[in-house]
């Protein structure tokens, strides 16, 4: 009899961040890494098509690469000034990306502890303040074994130009997008008046998200 495995089994050529995933799930779960962006970069999903979304010549004009990663969700341009924000955890049966979205999200903005009631979960994945998107994410929900990988890039002191430079407007947006454009869509915490620095956001989630995320799913299975 074959044992099932414990690390994701990922088909294909690697993605972005899936030796953070193996790792992850080889420690204590829930696991979580928060790190600074240093650097521009274009990360799209397996249902993007590049040539239409991305605007590819800009692209290598700059000299900033695009990536492939695991799990659904839009196109992202990561930059200086974005929290990339990576959690393991194991999943509960039935659970859906809404459940984990839901679950991962609401322990994320206890974790900032921002004296503020504007961060609110919109659409199915998205963080936004007053109805500007602030952080966008993903997830990968591998079967063998039952686990989710979820990233997310949360907007923090970045310039959002960027974003309209490499990317065209996204082929399907969630509703409360409306129609508008990157820049008018995004937002960052600074622009919203909330002064932490990446530095202190990559602290705050890294030493408290994975307690809060683990506190979440006692409060489901009770």
């Amino acid at each position: 009899m074959t044992s099932r495995p414990t690390i994701p089994q990922f088909p294909g050529q690697p993605r972005k961040n899936d030796a953070l995933f193996v790792y992850g799930a080889l420690q204590a779960l829930p696991w979580v890494l928060a790190y600074a962006q240093e650097r521009a970069e274009v990360v799209h999903g397996p249902s993007c098509v590049p040539e239409r979304e991305i605007c590819l010549e800009r692209c290598s004009e700059d000299g900033v690469p695009v990536i492939a990663r695991r799990g659904g969700g839009g196109t992202v341009v990561l930059m200086p000034g974005v929290v990339v924000v990576v959690v393991v955890g194991a999943r509960a049966a039935g659970e859906g990306p809404r459940d984990i979205f839901t679950r991962v999200h609401t322990a994320l903005i206890e974790s900032l502890d921002i004296d503020t009631p504007r961060i609110e979960q919109c659409g199915l994945s998205d963080l936004a303040i007053d109805g500007r998107k602030v952080l966008g994410s993903s997830l990968y929900l591998p079967q063998r074994p039952y686990l989710y990988c979820y990233q997310s890039s949360l907007l923090v002191d970045a310039d959002v130009s960027p974003i309209s430079r490499y990317l065209a407007h996204p082929p399907k947006e969630p509703a409360y997008r409306a129609g508008r454009p990157h820049n008018a869509f995004c937002t960052t915490l600074a622009a919203e008046g909330i002064g932490l620095s990446v530095e202190e956001v990559c602290r705050r989630v890294g030493t408290r998200l994975g307690a809060l995320v683990s506190a979440q799913a006692a409060d489901i299975a009770d």
